[in-house]
């Protein structure tokens, strides 16, 4: 699939996740049942009455739709000649929002959406507030085997479902190849995953290439970009209720310092000008690639075709962005909310739909087929990125739980990497007593351990 529109939810600055959804131009003013913007989307011949196939009534009726995300025109258009009774109310709510007006919606007795897109970066704060419903239970009674192995643990609570993921963000490298051909002696992707297999790997050869180059060209831009992907890597969670795995962390704190002491990655801050205008220039070989990367960041930033490439990084897959759906506890119109997220999510009709507007869902049996999985971007040239991501990237790919002090710790690695990436001085142990103190600050209950 070439020039499709393509990826979902970009963080701000100082907030990954919401950038991405800006970027993915996602975003939008906050609004709610009342207030707000709000648009309902109607088949072009709605039927309010109506036989669905074998005899059965069809549903009608209206569901609201609280979202920061542009319409799918495809994918509504194919629901509704699926559903042709259905109306969809859409109320543009900005991501960060969402969790604070739940909040404002429920203390005030106001009356909550029949389904919320949730994005990763707010939805433990929105699972942690026990509103949603349980998908695998009655009425609903969704298959999770439909759907990616490592998608359940991250979308549930005490083990049951309770959003449904909607866009694919798994993650992997993208190289630039003439420097991978110079200072590597290979741009090939299946060669370059056996030459770099793991990060100590992947770090002595930048070493070579920094080398080899005079030290005019690095492994990375960003040390902020190394920490998305050893974070995303991580196949347990950071905490425990509030116990921070001290382990866990320091792991990867001492990982990044290695990174910084071998010189291989330059100081460049992630989102900004200089951040943007590397990918155009030839000092940087590599950057984490989620499947929204070709077209929001590379694309736009490279206009020179058949530059570069993808592979699966050192040590697996990750995951970076994403959204999701759930439904609140005791939504007026549940049943009408869940068709949507069925249809749209968790079928092989859905899935085909939100291809065509750039959208690539969880349907897992979906990629089985290699013409759906196909796809390519002009800044990859031939390479089919979608068999890379989609099958190769992953299947090696895990995902964790997250829990509400996550974005604390965020907040405060954050602090850290800026510090890390300018300061020589700054190693493993200062860095975890300045982490340990910012939890400390903001979250009094917290443990070490």
């Amino acid at each position: 699939m070439r020039r499709s529109k393509w990826g979902r939810g970009i963080a701000q600055a100082m907030n990954a996740l919401i950038l991405i959804s800006l970027l993915a131009a996602c975003s939008g003013a906050s609004g709610g049942n009342s207030g707000g913007n709000t648009k309902t989307s109607t088949p072009a011949a709605v039927e309010n009455s109506g036989t669905a196939e074998g005899g059965d009534k069809a549903p009608t009726g209206e569901f609201v739709l609280w979202t920061w995300e542009p319409e799918h025109p495809t994918a509504i258009a194919a629901f509704h000649e699926k559903y042709p009774g259905i109306k969809i109310k859409r109320v543009q709510v900005e991501a960060a929002d969402v969790p604070k007006k739940l909040q404002t919606t429920i203390a005030s007795g106001g009356e909550l959406p029949d389904v919320i897109r949730i994005e990763r970066g707010q939805k433990a704060k929105i699972f942690n507030m026990d509103i949603l419903e349980d998908l695998e239970a009655d009425p609903y009674n969704a298959d999770r085997n439909v759907l990616f192995e490592y998608d359940a643990p991250a979308f549930s609570m005490n083990d049951h479902l309770v959003a449904i993921p909607d866009d694919m963000s798994v993650a992997g490298v993208a190289y630039i190849k003439p420097l991978a051909k110079e200072y590597l002696g290979t741009d090939n992707p299946e060669e370059m995953e056996a030459m770099l297999p793991d990060w100590d790997a992947f770090i002595d050869k930048g070493k070579e290439v920094l080398d080899k180059s005079g030290g005019k060209v690095m492994m990375f831009p960003s040390l902020g970009g190394v920490y998305d992907i050893l974070k995303g890597q991580r196949d347990e969670p950071y905490f425990e209720d509030n116990k921070l795995n001290v382990q866990l962390l320091q792991s990867i704190v001492a990982r990044l310092v290695q990174f910084r002491d071998a010189g291989i990655v330059d100081k460049l801050d992630q989102w900004t000008p200089a951040w943007n205008a590397s990918f155009g220039g030839d000092k940087y070989m590599f950057t984490p690639s989620p499947v929204w990367m070709p077209q929001y960041v590379i694309g736009p930033n490279d206009k020179k075709p058949d530059r570069w490439a993808l592979m699966v990084a050192p040590e697996g897959g990750f995951i970076r962005g994403g959204s999701s759906h759930g439904i609140p506890k005791g939504a007026k119109n549940a049943d009408l909310a869940w068709k949507w997220i069925e249809f749209t999510s968790m079928t092989q009709a859905g899935a085909e739909a939100q291809k065509k507007d750039g959208v690539f869902t969880h349907f897992k049996e979906a990629y089985q087929n290699k013409e759906f999985s196909n796809w390519t971007w002009e800044n990859f040239g031939s390479q089919d990125i979608g068999e890379k991501f989609f099958v190769d990237i992953s299947g090696v790919t895990t995902d964790v739980a997250e829990n509400v002090n996550d974005q604390v710790l965020d907040e405060a690695m954050s602090i850290v990497l800026q510090t890390l990436a300018k300061d020589k001085s700054f190693g493993m142990e200062q860095a975890m007593d300045r982490i340990q103190k910012e939890l400390k600050a903001k979250l009094p209950d917290i443990t070490f351990g």
